[in-house]
């Protein structure tokens, strides 16, 4: 257990949490920097915080935190106080610096620790289609409000472990999760101040009932996720100037717990802005208060809204009807991973050491079974013998515990890699390959046509 809650620690939100002692040193590069994205991007955020240290939060100053961009080559890093070697000023611009390549801390629109201070990351893809300036902006000011969120309630950050025990297979929860969000969305579609009132209070009766039904752990993940990235999107709202969030007519799905929770997070608020305008600096002055208990307290007692017959009864049909197709979804992902053309690796860690999380991305995996897990955006995973890296490509991992992950992985599969560089030397096995990174001492390399097998501690 304690391992685990080392573990727990150690992983960021979604990305690698790189200290100061483990962030590669890079050299100078004297070639001149291109224009980039980057800079128009530090130029938004700081028109977006010029209102002062309170107009978006009380006492949250988005420029009192680092930001690095990452434009598909160049790392560019903002407001450092001491940026690590490797960094150069760049010409023109006050407070920025430059790195040429990417910097391993920045794997996402995440946070990570660049020369032992917290910093905020965007990864900006130019193979994507281009997101308006004001939401690329908007989104620098999440991630930096995340930086202030955990060092002003380190308590209230949510265990990504309790995510993957989630029951999303309950029809019964399913509905009520969905009847939530429905009161939710009618709550803030309008109207007059107690009709609003009226659904809000219904959603939270239905939010009791639901945790009712389910261990309190889960509880306390949801609102944790809700104080942070939910709390975190509607300060990015702000930022950008939105008034309102997108909540799903027929709900979300049995699995995007995390996503959800996003949203609801930022909709709780948006309900205690019609309840009670300016309830941030009472929020802000309470330590252990969650969104849905000030939206309790500031709404009382009073009328509350119900669904008809006909509501609940569409709502417990259709929860039924996507848990089951839930269970089909996860057997197509699983053959559609595993017909991929190209080569594929396996790292099988026999009974030794399993490999710990060292950085993944919650946004983008997928549960595939008690103790298996999609990952399709980013991971990294690493032992006393090495270690692996995926960015942009899928890795399908077999947990040694109850956990998928934060008891170790026993097994990774890569599929559909493109002509891997493969190499073997006394016991030292490395395979490079597009988004794929792979290195371990002590290991055994077996190859079988376009299988190759990487096996730790032989």
């Amino acid at each position: 257990m304690n391992r685990l809650l080392l573990l727990l620690l150690a992983v960021t939100l979604v990305a690698d949490d790189a200290s100061a002692a483990s962030v590669r040193t890079h050299a100078a590069d004297p070639r001149p920097a291109k224009v980039s994205a980057a800079v128009a991007i530090e130029q938004e955020v700081q028109r977006m915080a010029a209102k002062g240290p309170d107009a978006l939060w009380p006492g949250f100053d988005p420029r009192a935190i680092p930001l690095a961009v990452y434009d598909g080559e160049q790392t560019f890093l903002f407001r450092h106080p001491a940026p690590p070697d490797g960094f150069v000023p760049v010409e023109g611009v006050e407070g920025a610096f430059l790195l040429y390549g990417r910097h391993e801390t920045v794997q996402a629109n995440s946070s990570g620790e660049i020369g032992g201070v917290p910093t905020a990351t965007l990864l900006v893809d130019p193979t994507q289609p281009t997101r308006p300036m004001l939401d690329v902006s908007a989104d620098a000011i999440h991630e930096g409000f995340l930086i202030h969120q955990r060092a002003r309630k380190p308590d209230g950050i949510a265990s990504e472990a309790d995510l993957y025990a989630y029951p999303v297979d309950s029809a019964e929860i399913l509905a009520l999760r969905r009847l939530e969000t429905e009161a939710l969305r009618r709550a803030l579609s309008g109207g007059e101040a107690e009709t609003a009132e009226c659904w809000a209070r219904l959603a939270l009766s239905l939010r009791a009932e639901r945790y009712k039904r389910m261990d309190p752990i889960f509880a306390t993940y949801e609102r944790g996720t809700e104080l942070n990235e939910g709390l975190a999107t509607y300060v990015e709202m702000r930022a950008a100037g939105r008034r309102n969030v997108d909540l799903p007519l027929n709900g979300f799905g049995p699995a995007e717990i995390r996503r959800r929770a996003h949203v609801i997070g930022a909709a709780l608020a948006l309900v205690l802005d019609r309840v009670v305008p300016g309830w941030p600096s009472a929020f802000e002055a309470n330590d252990v208060e969650t969104l849905d208990e000030a939206l309790a307290a500031a709404l009382g007692s009073g009328n509350s809204c119900t669904f008809d017959a006909a509501d609940m009864t569409a709502a417990k049909k259709r929860a039924s009807s996507d848990v089951a197709a839930l269970a089909g979804e996860c057997g197509r992902r699983l053959a559609a991973f595993a017909g991929k053309p190209g080569s594929r690796v396996v790292v099988e860690t026999g009974g030794g050491e399993p490999l710990w999380p060292q950085g993944f991305d919650p946004l983008n995996v997928e549960r595939m079974g008690e103790a298996r897990v999609l990952h399709t955006r980013f991971l990294k995973l690493g032992n006393a013998a090495g270690q692996l890296e995926v960015l942009g490509a899928e890795a399908l991992t077999d947990g040694v515990g109850t956990y998928p992950l934060f008891q170790g992985v026993r097994r990774v599969e890569l599929t559909g890699l493109v002509q891997p560089e493969v190499s073997e030397s006394d016991g030292k096995v490395s395979v490079v390959a597009p988004g794929v990174t792979l290195e371990f001492t002590g290991a055994k390399l077996v190859r079988n046509g376009e299988v190759i097998t990487v096996r730790l501690n032989p």
